[in-house]
């Protein structure tokens, strides 16, 4: 039997955009004011709601929580390429439970003020 490597997805532009917005909740400071400019960026993705909320909970938060429960976590911004490299690694292993699933309580908390908003900024542009 012949046994193959997954491959990894390549992240596309728009992808690293909302990624990298979305990096922004998990800096080790605090991210309330971000959360309009935040929506700005993903209302103007191609993404729909479904997706976007996709891309929080199961390609962003696992990689990234960590650095809201380390001592010194980074606060300054996370890199681009490391981001998307990290992501994507992530998403082409083979799924199992993961182990942070029970700390996911933060990023619905973020989805729940986020989606609103997003939604709120499409409705306006769209006038």
């Amino acid at each position: 039997m012949a046994m193959t490597t997954p491959q990894t997805p390549t992240a596309t532009a728009a992808q690293r955009r909302v990624w990298e917005a979305l990096s922004l909740l998990y800096l080790d400071s605090a991210c309330d004011g971000e959360h309009a400019r935040i929506a700005r960026i993903l209302a103007a993705s191609p993404f729909t709601l479904s997706q976007l909320r996709t891309m929080l909970l199961h390609q962003v938060h696992p990689v990234l929580i960590g650095n809201l429960r380390s001592v010194a976590g980074v606060w300054e911004g996370f890199d681009p390429h490391w981001l998307a490299d990290a992501i994507t690694t992530q998403r082409a292993r083979r799924w199992r439970w993961p182990d942070r699933w029970c700390w996911r309580r933060y990023a619905r908390q973020q989805w729940a003020v986020l989606g609103p908003a997003i939604a709120a900024e499409r409705t306006g542009s769209a006038r």
